[in-house]
């Protein structure tokens, strides 16, 4: 069983940073290939989820053993066209454009991954592992969530391995955070109010991305990892 929490980011992916298992990444491979072929991006709202921790906005009650839980899903809206497709529209599944259905239908088509409009959840997408192996999701479920708690609080990963610094909920904190503030507002950057509280919010997610848009860094995400603290002077 490879079980290992990852970022992953392609080029019809935006929105939040996608955080999973590295067993699904091939299946975020698909949809991106998915989304590509039928010019869409998906917008993501949430991907792998801290246990505990409430769902805010969420048009469902999660589930007791939610994929979310183990990196295997991922919330999301879709933009076609400069707009914006929310839960309102995706759960009309015959008034969407023809693009939307044909990209939706290909998940639907797919052996292993699951639309959740088919069980009221039309932002939804993840590959039924809590259904279908059940044994497996408790395997997954104290690892994942392990690397959870080590992305989102600080001292506990090792030294020789710095976290990677992005928007989370809850959001990350720590002295390495702070680091990266300090250099942002000394850079001309605003941090809005809070400015270096060592909380990564989304005064300094925007902020990183202006910065790496500014650097031609690629990606352009909003995740601080060697290439965008290196240009920081870090």
């Amino acid at each position: 069983m490879a079980t290992e929490l990852k970022t992953f980011t392609d080029s019809q992916f935006i929105g939040k940073p996608v955080l999973a298992d590295i067993e699904f990444i091939p299946h975020l491979e698909k949809i991106n290939d998915f989304a590509a072929t039928n010019g869409l991006k998906i917008f993501v709202t949430s991907s792998a989820r801290p246990w505990g921790v409430p769902v805010g906005g969420a048009i469902v009650s999660p589930a007791k053993m939610s994929n979310h839980l183990i990196g295997h899903a991922i919330d999301m809206n879709i933009q076609i066209g400069g707009k914006l497709y929310t839960s309102n529209e995706l759960g009309d599944f015959n008034s969407l454009p023809p693009p939307i259905k044909a990209f939706i239908t290909t998940i639907r088509n797919h052996p292993v991954l699951r639309w959740g409009g088919d069980f009221g959840d039309p932002v939804h997408i993840d590959d039924g592992l809590n259904l279908h192996n059940p044994n497996l999701w408790k395997d997954k479920f104290p690892i994942i969530q392990s690397e959870l708690t080590g992305l989102t609080q600080p001292g506990i990963r090792a030294v020789n391995s710095p976290r990677l610094l992005f928007l989370t909920t809850p959001l990350m904190k720590g002295d390495d955070i702070k680091v990266v503030q300090e250099k942002l507002i000394g850079k001309g950057f605003d941090l809005g109010i809070t400015g270096a509280d060592g909380f990564f919010g989304q005064a300094t997610a925007n902020a990183v991305i202006k910065f790496q848009d500014q650097e031609d860094l690629d990606p352009v995400d909003g995740i601080v990892g060697d290439k965008t603290k290196k240009a920081l002077g870090l």
